[in-house]
């Protein structure tokens, strides 16, 4: 199984924005959230609007989604990217991590599963309670 966290960040034109087409305001606000509604819809992936603090701004999207092949999950992020870039907002910049197991998102492990970080292993001077002398 194989999972996929994709950011969606929408590049608005000024002259648009100028023109009375996307402008960041409310109505841009329930654009995204319609835009998100129909992504859900359509792809049957979690997908979740980022909050818009500024007037100047640009909407963001996040997505997660899992397939069964690394394949066809890149088609689906793809398709996801088409059906952004033709929904009026302007163009787009993506951000996406794949994975082949959703246990490996964020994790500092190996392949193997051990600890990949260092550790240093300076604590000789503590007295874990051990029956056994580490100084010989």
């Amino acid at each position: 199984m194989y999972f996929a966290v994709m950011k969606i960040t929408f590049m608005v034109d000024e002259d648009e924005a100028g023109k009375g087409g996307t402008s960041h305001s409310a109505p841009v606000k329930q654009e995204l959230q319609s835009l998100v509604e129909k992504l859900r819809a359509r792809f049957r992936i979690a997908v979740l609007p980022g909050q818009i603090e500024e007037p100047g701004e640009a909407p963001v999207i996040a997505i997660a989604s899992l397939a069964y092949s690394e394949e066809s999950l890149s088609r689906q992020l793809d398709s996801i990217c088409e059906f952004c870039e033709s929904s009026g907002f302007g163009r787009i910049d993506t951000e996406r991590t794949l994975l082949d197991h959703i246990d490996s998102f964020g994790s500092d492990e190996d392949e193997y599963g051990d600890d990949a970080r260092e550790d240093d292993d300076d604590d000789d001077d503590d007295d874990d309670g051990s029956p056994f002398d580490r100084s010989h």
